[in-house]
């Protein structure tokens, strides 16, 4: 018995195709819409004064802690935790050591600590490093990229300075393949994320150096570059130990820039970047973006950075809030605009010697 079956050519489906991915993006378009009214009408903190404000914002910063998950749901020993220390050199600048700190149950955070010349105790900068990074690297101990020397640079200043390792290093050149985006999966399986235990082990790192006596635990900050600015950001929004923060090349539009491991369930619907910053106020807080920037648009970062600017705005405190767009591409700015900015906040001296250039 002969059978004719229908067929037809390969693409006979495409247009069908084509017209189910159109649907979809378009609802995508008009969920994104509504969440962008939801995100304002839900993030509604209390303007009447400025503690009226810091207080009102606790619930935020709580929803930020379950939004990233384990382990910044659980609550953080109260005791510092023990750490320790190698020395490695001492330079024109201070002493350098690489750092061990216990952060949960066999598991540290590796980092260089520069302590500068001097009596302490000493203001502390945290200087995270970006995607591809090391401590080293943003630490000019072979050059430093796209860094343009932005540990030492604060060093100089007088500040001690932090530097911690992120799950980010190039394989190719510093360690072994780390399989961050494989990691994140796995921590969002049990209820976590790769940031939350990142940014976990910058909190730990704080309980340790705000008692080590080496520091003056009133007055910590923070700098970093790309997911270094991202981890600046959010570690600023959560810990309020972090007297100011300078975030470079991240803030942005995070609908665009939706990486993997910047974006998390209902994010959109509560917390993008301008409300995370929104909870570094009343805090000192600036943000930079590169005008060259291949990698992050700047466009897309404006209205963000203007209705973060509304919030300091409302509470009358315009000087503790500076968006800079500098001339430079995805680096840390070469003037020291930020630098300065950060080191008023912390009472730091300005250089001498205004004039120097950061070096490579």
């Amino acid at each position: 018995m002969i059978v004719n079956l229908y067929s037809e050519p390969r693409d006979a489906g495409n247009t069908f195709r084509a017209t189910m991915l159109t649907e979809v993006q378009a609802l995508l378009r008009q969920k994104q819409r509504e969440a962008d009214r939801c995100r304002k009408q839900s993030f509604q903190p209390n303007f009447g004064s400025v503690a009226a404000y810091e207080q009102s914002t606790a619930p935020y910063r709580e929803e930020l802690r379950r939004m990233l998950g384990w382990p910044l749901t659980e609550r953080r020993p109260t005791d510092g935790p023990a750490a320790s220390q190698q020395n490695v050199a001492i330079d024109s600048l201070g002493r350098i050591s690489r750092v061990w700190i216990e952060t949960l149950p066999g598991v540290r955070t590796y980092g260089l600590f520069f302590r500068p010349r001097g009596h302490g105790p000493f203001p502390l900068v945290i200087a995270q490093h970006g995607g591809g990074g090391t401590p080293e690297l943003c630490s000019g101990f072979f050059g430093s990229a796209n860094y343009n020397d932005m540990t030492r640079r604060i060093l100089r200043r007088g500040a001690a300075v932090f530097a911690p390792q992120l799950l980010l290093w190039d394989s190719k050149s510093f360690g072994p393949a780390h399989e961050k985006d494989v990691i994140d999966r796995r921590l969002k399986q049990i209820g976590g994320s790769l940031a939350a235990l990142e940014l976990y082990r910058i909190c730990r790192s704080i309980d340790y150096f705000a008692k080590c006596g080496a520091v003056d635990a009133e007055r910590i900050g923070m700098i970093g570059l790309s997911y270094g600015g991202f981890y600046t950001l959010f570690a600023a929004a959560l810990d309020r130990r972090i007297k100011v923060a300078v975030s470079s090349c991240f803030f942005n539009n995070r609908k665009m820039y939706d990486f993997q491991d910047w974006v998390w369930f209902n994010a959109a619907n509560h917390l993008l970047d301008a409300e995370v910053g929104a909870l570094v106020c009343p805090r000192p807080l600036y943000i930079e973006v590169g005008k060259k920037d291949k990698l992050f648009n700047i466009r897309h970062a404006r209205p963000a950075a203007k209705k973060l600017a509304a919030v300091y705005q409302r509470l009358r405190i315009t000087e503790r809030y500076r968006y800079q767009e500098h001339p430079g591409g995805h680096e840390l700015d070469r003037s020291d605009t930020g630098i300065d900015f950060l080191c008023q906040h912390l009472k730091l001296e300005q250089p001498a010697n205004k004039s120097r250039k950061p070096t490579r």
